[in-house]
């Protein structure tokens, strides 16, 4: 599920409808939700912070507004993350 949700978060880098933007945050946040909740035990603190980090940064209830350069960024960020991670 990782590389699915990493090239949902690369793709975004390119200039999309907003609708695809709407169903990152959806996608993003449940699914990186499912692996804490499913790899619990499995996974160390610095994951565990990480996958809470993204998943607050992509709800879907209480949106961050922030420019479409710094979105950018934290999508390249976390979806190289999600890539290189084990689990």
């Amino acid at each position: 599920m990782n590389k699915i949700l990493a090239a949902l978060l690369l793709l975004a880098v390119l200039p999309l409808p907003y609708a695809y933007y709407e169903i990152l945050r959806v996608a993003v946040c449940l699914g990186v939700l499912y692996m804490l909740v499913k790899e619990w035990p499995l996974l160390d603190g610095q994951t565990k912070g990480a996958f809470i980090v993204i998943a607050i940064l992509f709800n879907p209830f209480s949106p961050i507004y922030l420019s479409k350069i710094i979105w950018i960024i934290i999508d390249i960020i976390a979806g190289v993350y999600l890539l290189l991670i084990k689990k």
